[in-house]
């Protein structure tokens, strides 16, 4: 009756997609906290300690195990997004010198303009051997408890449109459409060490919702709101269909005034009030959305610092989760190398 019960959870919230079996938790609304530019550390009490869903890198998952055990001392049923770079291959991932170094595989560099990304350079997503080796990533996630992928990077067409042919690979909408359509079968696949279906989400690229958010099961966003951007561009609106299927939408909004970028430190009352209040405004098409304000840029970024919309006021929400750069570079299992 149990397996019945969990199943029927799965249905209600995935709709036609009968074979994804999701945990009933995972939902519209819940608490959520994304760290990515460290390593939380296990050692410290754990903050916040009502979030459900915590998006951590695969490859800090990977170098410190008891990140799993840590998450489920405080709720059992936390539900664990693993982060990878899925569009492109970084130097301090754990198979980057045994698989992509000497592949072929790599292009251009992700961005000339920006020299803090000069590690990452864009796979050739076209060719099956690199994406077997990102399928291979995210069973390396369900092998090391995560519970769902955030693959990150799926829009390097918007470096080759009009021409340029920013990645190296020339590649299009359809190129990754195929891609992470790919990744989506293989990731539904596999059964989580909870006994759900491991689930996958979209990261960013509007212009694919059409084509694969059916697939897919959620969305983690940046900037949907484009409030640091000149141009006059939003995309939450895009992603109502995912709140329409109800499947969670995880929205991250960057106020300049929340903390320091060098330096990663919180501002004691979060963002500024107007800040606060733009980055919280619920009417841009971003309606259901689970929303946290993070630091954009240096080591603040996507780091500990971080502040919920709690009841629409400014100066209330801000949290800081610890976390300890000197397990960033810890050494990686064989099997995250391989």
């Amino acid at each position: 009756m149990k397996h019945a019960s969990l199943l029927a959870a799965g249905l209600s919230i995935q709709g036609g997609l009968a074979q994804v079996n999701v945990p009933p938790n995972f939902e519209i609304g819940v608490k959520w906290q994304i760290i990515i530019q460290n390593t939380i550390d296990i050692a410290a009490p754990i903050q916040p300690t009502d979030a459900v869903v915590w998006d951590l890198d695969l490859y800090h998952v990977a170098r410190t195990p008891g990140i799993v055990d840590y998450l489920r001392s405080n709720n059992p049923n936390a539900i664990l997004v693993c982060y990878f770079n899925a569009g492109l291959a970084q130097t301090s991932d754990c198979d980057y010198d045994t698989r992509w170094a000497n592949s072929g595989l790599l292009g251009n560099i992700y961005s000339p303009d920006e020299p803090e990304f000069s590690d990452e350079r864009w796979v050739n997503i076209k060719n099956q051997t690199a994406r077997d080796w990102m399928k291979q990533r995210i069973t390396l996630a369900r092998d090391f408890g995560c519970d769902a992928v955030d693959p990150d990077n799926i829009d390097g067409y918007l470096n080759d449109e009009d021409g340029d042919n920013g990645t190296g690979w020339s590649l299009s909408q359809d190129d990754y459409v195929t891609f992470v359509t790919e990744l989506a079968t293989h990731a539904h696949s596999l059964t989580t060490q909870q006994g759900y279906t491991m689930l996958i989400g979209q990261k960013n690229a509007p212009e694919l919702v059409e084509q694969v958010g059916g697939l897919l099961d959620f969305a983690v966003l940046e900037d949907c709101k484009t409030l640091n951007d000149d141009e006059d561009y939003t995309f939450c609106s895009d992603f109502q269909a995912y709140i329409a299927e109800g499947k969670p939408v995880f929205s991250i909004e960057y106020p300049s005034t929340l903390g320091n970028q060098d330096t990663g430190a919180c501002s004691a009352t979060g963002a500024s009030d107007a800040q606060y209040t733009a980055s919280c405004d619920t009417t841009k098409g971003n309606s259901g959305f689970s929303t946290v304000l993070k630091i954009q840029g240096g080591d603040g970024e996507l780091n500990g610092c971080t502040q919920y919309c709690s009841g629409g006021e400014p100066g209330t929400g801000v949290v800081v989760t610890a976390t300890d750069p000197e397990l960033d570079g810890g050494e990686c299992p064989p099997e995250a190398s391989d």
